[in-house]
C-alpha cells in the first residue's frame, strides 16, 4: 500500500507539472514574423530617422554642437525628461531661438534643429536601451520555459523517487511564477519605444513650429 501510494504521489505531481507547463505561451509566442524573437505586439523598428519626425533643417553632421551650447543643452534636458509636459516648452524655445524676424533667419533656425538634434540624439539612446531591454527579457523568458521543459523531462526519469519529483516539481511551479510575473509586466516594458517616440513627435512639433 505504501509503495502504491509513493507511486500514486509521483504521478500525481507529473500531472500537475504537465498541468504548470501547459499554460507556457508557446514557441511561436513573437508578434513580429520578421522578428520571431520580439515579444511585443508593436513592430519592431531598430533604429527611427529624424526625418520621420522632423520637417526642420537637416541634422546630419550637427554631432554634440548642441552640448556646446548652456541653453541648448539646457532645453535639450527638459524636452528629454518625462515628467516635463511638452507642450510646456514653447516658451522656452522660443525664448532659445530668440525673436522672430520677416523671412528666414538661418541663426533662429540653427539653434532650433541644435535643441531637436539634442532631444533626438537623446531619446533615441534612450529607445535603443529601451529595445536592449526588451530583447534581455524576451532571452530570459525563453531561458524560462526551456528550463521547464528540461525539468519535465527530469521529471519523467524519477518516477519511482517520490522526493525527488517533489523537488522537480516545486522548482518548476516557482520558475512558472516567476514567467507568469514577468509576462503580467510585459505589456508596460513593450510600450516604452512608442511612448519614447511619441514624445520626441510632440517636442519635433513644437520646435518646428518655430522655425522661420
Amino acid at each position: 500500500m505504501q509503495r502504491y501510494s509513493s507511486t500514486l504521489g509521483t504521478a500525481l505531481a507529473a500531472v500537475l507539472a504537465t498541468a504548470v507547463i501547459v499554460g507556457l505561451p508557446a514557441a511561436g509566442w513573437a508578434q513580429d514574423p520578421k522578428n520571431p524573437d520580439w515579444p511585443c505586439q508593436q513592430i519592431l523598428v531598430p533604429t527611427l530617422s529624424p526625418a520621420s519626425v522632423w520637417d526642420g533643417p537637416s541634422i546630419d553632421g550637427l554631432g554634440d554642437e548642441w552640448q556646446r551650447d548652456p541653453a541648448v543643452a539646457t532645453l535639450v534636458r527638459r524636452a528629454s525628461d518625462d515628467s516635463v509636459d511638452p507642450a510646456t516648452l514653447e516658451p522656452e524655445a522660443e525664448a532659445l531661438a530668440g525673436p522672430a524676424k520677416q523671412g528666414a533667419s538661418p541663426e533662429r533656425d540653427h539653434r532650433i534643429a541644435l535643441a531637436f538634434a539634442g532631444t533626438f540624439q537623446t531619446l533615441d539612446r534612450r529607445r535603443s536601451a529601451a529595445i536592449a531591454s526588451i530583447e534581455r527579457y524576451a532571452q530570459h523568458q525563453r531561458a524560462l520555459r526551456e528550463r521547464i521543459a528540461a525539468a519535465l523531462r527530469d521529471l519523467d526519469a524519477v518516477s519511482g523517487d517520490p522526493a525527488r519529483a517533489k523537488e522537480i516539481t516545486d522548482a518548476i511551479a516557482w520558475d512558472r511564477r516567476i514567467l507568469d510575473d514577468r509576462r503580467r509586466a510585459q505589456g508596460a516594458v513593450c510600450e516604452q519605444p512608442a511612448l519614447i517616440e511619441q514624445r520626441l513627435g510632440q517636442i519635433a512639433r513644437v520646435l518646428s513650429a518655430l522655425l522661420s
